[in-house]
């Protein structure tokens, strides 16, 4: 008896962590201050009922502004008072060892820093998995680090590399400009205008001495 209670117990050792790492992650795990990031929202079905309904709470300063259609899930937006995305709610049905993904589009905050996305898994009857704990609880939520040294996205082309084009256009505006007043102040040079008059008064001054030299008839 006592063996049979220590292999259980082994069992169960090495059960628990696999149950426990089967929760709703949000991805990526890390991403840069203020950029367009794609998100992917993972849901593993871990009992025998079906999952039919996710709630997943949108960290403060996360900007959604576009979602992607999953087939048999219906969406809704839970707004808060000043009208920004506060939870988005997914109702349908994943059936045991099933998984549902779903992705979105949404800028990240401005601070660096660790963001939680807490979630809420509905199941068919009734029950509700609350994964809303810090990291390595039994229950916890998902978590992102926003990091200056992370990789830009840019997903969607929300937020444009037009201002880094035109400041790398600006030196080549800066060099041409001086060329440009050379060729205009070239204009107004007094010299040509001195030779051409020294010209004229050389070539009067020779006809005066030809009409002299000439003898009259």
């Amino acid at each position: 008896m006592t063996r049979t209670v220590v292999i259980a117990a082994m069992l169960a050792a090495f059960a628990f962590p696999a149950v426990a790492a089967a929760h709703i992650q949000v991805r990526p795990a890390q991403a840069a201050p203020l950029d367009p990031v794609l998100w992917t929202v993972l849901v593993p079905n871990e009992r025998s009922e079906a999952t039919v309904r996710i709630e997943l709470q949108v960290p403060r300063g996360v900007s959604p502004f576009s979602f992607e259609d999953q087939p048999g899930w219906k969406r809704t937006l839970k707004l808060a008072r000043d009208q920004s995305i506060e939870r988005i709610v997914w109702t349908g049905r994943v059936g045991a060892e099933g998984l549902a993904r779903f992705t979105f589009l949404a800028t990240t905050p401005e601070q660096e820093g660790t963001i939680a996305w807490k979630a809420l898994q509905i199941y068919e009857d009734g029950g509700i998995v609350r994964w809303i704990g810090d990291e390595g609880a039994e229950e916890p939520a998902s978590f992102t680090t926003i990091s200056e040294d992370a990789p830009r996205e840019n997903a969607g082309g929300e937020s444009g590399e037009s201002g880094e084009t035109a400041d790398e256009g600006a030196p080549a505006a800066t060099v041409s400009a001086p060329a440009v007043e050379a060729a205009e102040s070239g204009d107004d040079d007094p010299l040509p205008l001195l030779l051409a008059g020294a010209a004229l008064l050389v070539a009067l001054a020779a006809l005066v001495l030809a009409l002299r030299r000439t003898p009259a008839r």
